[in-house]
């Protein structure tokens, strides 16, 4: 038995174990990867997954039925075949997902896969959170992000890495419960441009950050936003004054500030006195690097 858990050639053994996790799962999984690296089950489009293993999965619903968070890596690592496979197995037994990431995704994907990616997201009951990181700054989504209109109701935030624009991200809008907005390292101003209500939590982390585009999200958000961090890396916030100008004038109710490499100045020694006034135990950073 021990040889066939250490060689990965565990179909029996693996749908015996799962069948027979009750409580604490996420535990338990995480101990049976210490005993063997096969079960991260992570396999290389070289060898593929077994048809053994794909079978003892699908045939695991109850363990599937529990998942609340599924991080989807590179799929390019799989065959479209076994990509397919595998993602077929989740949109039908794991529909109870609240927070879903795509890890590295390209719009090269062979149709089925997409289709598959497409499939988890409208299969979910209730998503909140949905994050996708882009392999090389993609454009082209394939319907991925428009499969948020089945998640309307309940989509709370959402987290866009490593992509170009594209008209896809116009479907947010409809999203009548978004709160929290992250993007880095994306075409901020642009997907900025279509919200004008709801955010309370904002994020933008980019190598440049042009302060007079966040400004005009200032104007908009108004008295809604309540968290906000800024992070540029690679060189000082631009049109610091307007900025910080506008979030004083149209954001009275921010209780959390995060900036990098913003130069401190009367104005931003105002905004966070001014913050001060409104709520004595605020949680304010303000820093330089």
């Amino acid at each position: 038995m021990a040889s066939k858990i250490l060689t990965g050639d565990v179909p029996e053994l693996m749908e015996n174990i799962l069948n027979n996790i009750t409580e604490d799962f996420h535990y338990s999984l995480f101990s049976c990867a210490l005993v063997s690296r096969h079960w991260y089950i992570y396999f290389s489009g070289s060898s593929g997954i077994k048809s053994g293993i794909l079978h003892s999965l699908g045939r695991n619903e109850q363990f599937f039925s529990r998942l609340q968070y599924l991080s989807l890596g590179v799929m390019s690592e799989f065959s479209a075949e076994n990509a397919t496979a595998l993602l077929s197995i989740l949109a039908r037994n794991a529909t109870k997902i609240g927070a879903l990431r795509f890890e590295e995704f390209e719009p090269d994907y062979d149709p089925q896969v997409i289709h598959a990616l497409i499939r988890i997201i409208k299969s979910q009951e209730e998503l909140k959170q949905f994050n996708i990181v882009g392999g090389f700054l993609p454009k082209k989504f394939q319907g991925i992000i428009s499969a948020l209109e089945s998640q309307k109701q309940s989509l709370r935030e959402v987290i866009i890495e490593g992509c170009g624009y594209s008209t896809e991200f116009k479907m947010l809008m409809n999203c009548e419960n978004l709160e929290i907005l992250r993007i880095r390292y994306c075409d901020y101003e642009r997907i900025l441009g279509f919200f004008d209500y709801n955010i309370n939590t904002l994020e933008v982390v980019d190598c440049e950050i042009d302060g007079s585009k966040i400004a005009l999200f200032f104007e908009k958000s108004g008295t809604l936003l309540q968290r906000l961090k800024l992070e540029s890396y690679d060189a000082r916030i631009d049109e610091q004054p307007l900025l910080l100008e506008s979030l004083k004038s149209f954001c009275p109710n921010i209780t959390y500030l995060d900036f990098s490499n913003i130069e401190f100045s009367t104005q931003l020694l105002d905004l966070i006195a001014d913050g001060l006034k409104k709520n004595p135990y605020p949680r304010l950073m303000a820093y330089r690097k």
